[in-house]
């Protein structure tokens, strides 16, 4: 869908609640297969956070030692050995899905459309993956005018929602250095942070949390990529794999 087209069926929002639920989620559902193989070797929002730290100081950020962050690393590496592999089969392998993950794609579309019911704020959600460089990139889950941008979160522990919508903030770091990724990536200056159940009542499934730009995390993130990067060239170069 083009921007064009996803904002002309925003102005006729409304007028059928089902069917504006099934237009959001037929348009993330027909962006997935696309945003597979532009993302493939590259890291991305959901990456950040297992990759950065902050110091115990507080005072500034740094690469993980951790084994996840390690082994994420491997990954994008092995990914871009992939490119010039059997792309359909590795494709494949890094497809997937859980009910955790089913019910997040299941729901995200109605959070949406909650969110702009309740904000007034027309959301392009076209799913367009905004690309920095040949390593870094991301997905956001939805624009909003200039300076914008969504993150949707419909997690399966429905706890998870109940502490964020009762302490008013984000219940996993992880999505603080994703958040700020996307507005490094995209240049925009705000995020609203959407969780959603639909299992509670009405006045309980949705909160939203409006997350700032972060100048000094997002210069950490920028910093931490640099390594990472000069770690994966490092990788890709050894002798054992030419």
């Amino acid at each position: 869908m083009s921007k064009s087209d996803s904002m002309d069926w925003l102005d006729s929002i409304g007028a059928n609640t089902a069917d504006d639920i099934e237009h959001i989620e037929t348009v993330i559902e027909n962006s997935e297969d696309l945003w597979r193989k532009q993302r493939l070797g590259m890291f991305t929002g959901s990456n950040f956070g297992k990759l950065v730290v902050q110091s115990k100081d507080r005072k500034s950020f740094t690469l993980s030692k951790g084994k996840t962050a390690t082994d994420l690393i491997y990954k994008i590496a092995w990914e871009r050995l992939l490119k010039s592999g059997n792309i359909s089969n590795g494709l494949g392998r890094l497809s997937i899905s859980s009910r955790m993950t089913e019910h997040g794609n299941d729901y995200e579309g109605e959070a949406i459309l909650k969110y702009m019911e309740r904000t007034g704020n027309k959301v392009d959600y076209a799913q367009r993956f905004i690309k920095m460089d040949d390593f870094i990139g991301g997905t956001p889950d939805g624009f909003i005018g200039d300076d914008g941008l969504i993150e949707v979160k419909c997690p399966w522990n429905g706890g998870n929602h109940l502490q964020s919508l009762l302490s008013g903030k984000i219940y996993n770091s992880d999505y603080e250095y994703q958040i700020q990724g996307y507005l490094w990536v995209t240049g925009r200056k705000w995020c609203d942070f959407i969780t959603y159940d639909p299992d509670l009542i009405e006045s309980l499934q949705l909160n939203i949390i409006r997350v700032e730009r972060d100048d000094d995390m997002i210069q950490g993130i920028s910093d931490v990529m640099d390594m990472v990067k000069g770690k994966i060239e490092q990788i890709i170069s050894n002798e054992k794999l030419k």
